[in-house]
């Protein structure tokens, strides 16, 4: 019985034979199904989507509500007239705080909101695939042609059809989409008939014309079928259930030996190759022609799997190569010359005048940051020891530009243990204060981490001296991978961040900056991290 032929023979027998005699006795059993019975149960169906659909535009509506009468981010940004340090700052609050807000209840895919002051917009969307949406709300919204209708409308984009809700203000426009056609495609998987047309419209509903239908405000989702198919299809079923049986009886050898051909035969190939692969003929591959296509993709996976073995000791000994590569550039951001003296000026003039404690202090930083750097093995380490330094070096720093600088930050408490590449963020905090020190002005440095939805993002905000917009543009190109600089030197500390980002957390990781020249510069820096599976953070 160890053989699969012999196995499908006694299927065939045991289970095939006698279900087909019971087929043959209740064959002239009538089935009762009408028209009407149909649409009911098509048009209950319908009603379950309808309130479905009805409670998500509530509660999208309600969630703007609140946030356009109650949150104070967002009525502080209405009567914000320039994109400064505090419309950013609110910005990236109200962003974050409707973001979280959103994820808790059922309602729209995305959000907008328009400040027509400064014609900003923001766009809260959780996937990819609205992007045409988003790109048609923008060019709606920023040009001349914004709706000045309130309330829920259709609005095609790309192959997508949208419920979107626009409602203008004075001071702010919002509104939310809604995607229609995934309800379509829903309502479609659940209908089998070759006739179901889904009709998506406004205005009046055509009852007439519809099979089964539903209405939220302004918009009506219907579905149209033909009432033959319906009696076409169970009439087929009754006439061919007794050939079929018949039939079935006299073809077990015939789908026997047409199993053996498609099934059997190609597992038998599949299994020799197997046998190969393992007496070491590590060249034996599999045709690329088979007699369906699934065995098809069986065969190709076969040779790529065994060209991926083969090839296996060259891309491990790659990888070795390039972990060492990233091991040495980790040196480089943290060994610097430059900034160890700086330091020790900083200490060379603290000792000049006799200010012992402050040496004390910069000595303890000190003795921490080479601890940080030498004490461990790993490729990650804790942000809390991280953040620790951060703020170690803020005190360091305010000593030497003499309390010029004033340091603030928000940390979630599941971001402190996160284990990300060592001083990343310290490298960020450092050119704040490098780059946007004034003589004549205290500097602000903000620093903000959260943690939603399996990813952490950092924002390090400042108010100093901004970027041109010849280096802004440079440095957004080379994080989107535009543009690899010719001397790496030059741009070591940005450049590397973002190589040790893709390198640790994948094509999902990314480091953006915005800046206005004179006034602020923001850098995100954003990776995906499961804190499920991260370690014990028993060494705090």
């Amino acid at each position: 019985m160890r053989n699969i032929a012999v196995k499908v023979i006694v299927v065939f027998v045991l289970l095939i034979l006698p279900l087909n005699l019971f087929v043959v006795f209740q064959a002239n059993a009538m089935i009762s199904t009408t028209a009407e019975q149909v649409r009911m149960s098509e048009q209950g169906m319908m009603d379950v989507y309808g309130e479905t659909l009805a409670n998500r535009m509530d509660n999208a509506v309600s969630l703007l509500y609140y946030f356009e009468t109650k949150n104070t981010d967002c009525l502080s940004m209405t009567q914000q007239t320039e994109k400064n340090y505090t419309y950013q700052k609110g910005r990236q609050q109200l962003y974050y705080s409707f973001r979280t807000m959103a994820d808790m209840i059922d309602g729209a895919e995305g959000y907008f909101f328009f400040f027509p002051k400064v014609s900003d917009m923001i766009m809260l969307s959780g996937s990819s695939a609205d992007e045409e949406l988003e790109k048609c709300l923008q060019e709606q919204r920023l040009g001349d042609q914004a709706r000045q209708t309130r309330g829920w409308y259709i609005q095609e984009a790309g192959d997508n059809t949208y419920a979107v809700l626009y409602i203008e203000l004075k001071n702010v426009s919002y509104g939310a989409w809604i995607d229609l056609s995934d309800i379509a495609d829903n309502i479609r998987k659940s209908l089998d008939y070759e006739s179901l047309d889904v009709v998506i419209g406004e205005g009046e509903l055509p009852e007439n014309e519809l099979f089964a239908s539903f209405r939220m405000d302004n918009i009506y989702i219907g579905i149209s079928l033909e009432q033959d198919e319906i009696i076409r299809v169970h009439a087929l079923y009754q006439r061919s259930q007794l050939v079929m049986a018949l039939c079935y009886l006299g073809l077990i050898p015939v789908l026997f030996l047409f199993i053996r051909k498609i099934f059997i035969a190609p597992l038998k190939k599949i299994n020799d190759a197997h046998v190969q692969f393992q007496k070491g003929n590590m060249d034996y591959r599999l045709p690329e022609k088979a007699g369906s296509r699934e065995f098809e993709m069986a065969y190709r996976s076969f040779n790529k799997m065994a060209d991926h073995i083969k090839d296996l000791r060259i891309r491990e000994y790659e990888s070795k190569i390039e972990k060492q590569k990233m091991e040495l550039r980790n040196l480089q951001l943290q060994i610097r010359p430059h900034f160890l003296q700086n330091t020790f000026n900083l200490i060379y003039s603290l000792a000049q005048a006799r200010d012992t404690e402050s040496i004390q202090n910069t000595m303890l930083y000190l003795s921490g940051y080479f601890r940080f750097i030498f004490r461990s093995d790993k490729e990650l380490e804790l942000f809390a020891k991280e953040l620790k330094l951060i703020e170690g070096y803020i005190a360091m720093a305010s000593l030497r530009y003499d309390n010029g600088i004033e340091f603030s930050c928000d940390i979630d408490p599941e971001v402190e243990m996160v284990r990300m590449p060592p001083l990343l963020i310290h490298n960020f905090v450092e050119n704040a204060v490098k780059y946007g020190v004034c003589q004549d002005r205290i500097l602000h440095i903000d620093l903000q981490a959260r943690y939603d939805d399996k990813r952490v993002t950092f924002t390090i905000m400042d108010d100093g001296n901004g970027m041109s917009a010849e280096i802004l543009e440079r440095n957004q190109k080379m994080f989107r991978g535009e543009y690899v600089p010719e001397d790496k030197n030059a741009h070591l500390g940005l450049y590397n961040s973002l190589k040790r980002l893709k390198y640790f957390y994948g094509d999902t990781a990314y480091i953006e900056v915005i800046s206005e020249p004179g006034e602020s510069t923001c850098f995100t820096i954003s990776f995906p991290y499961n804190m499920e599976f991260s370690d014990d953070p028993g060494d705090i």
